[in-house]
């Protein structure tokens, strides 16, 4: 199965078809929406979608590693990730993986 893009042009195509808005005013409305997600995951707000998942960010403890090719010691820092949790309607849309005998 090939991965296809969403990009923000094709959002801006539903926009436009779908509901009816000038292109401009579907870059503006779609650009606004990203800023905004952005700004507030950026802040440490929970986005949740129903029916798509939830967008958070977590803090990674830091800890002590080790350089694999020096085996010296390292300090990795603290720091913030972006994590995703599925909804429950999109893991019931994803196909199974081929394979799985479940």
């Amino acid at each position: 199965m090939s991965k296809l893009k969403f990009t923000r042009s094709r959002i801006w195509e539903i926009l436009i078809s779908g509901a009816c808005l000038e292109p401009t005013q579907a870059r503006v409305f779609t650009n606004q929406i990203i800023t905004a997600l952005a700004a507030a995951i950026a802040t440490g707000r929970v986005i949740e979608l129903r029916g798509l998942g939830t967008i958070e960010t977590r803090e990674r403890k830091a800890h002590k590693a080790h350089n694999p090719r020096t085996l010296a010691p390292v300090d990795v820092p603290a720091r913030r990730y972006v994590f995703f949790t599925p909804g429950k309607r999109l893991n019931a849309a994803l196909p199974e993986p081929a394979g799985s005998g479940s």
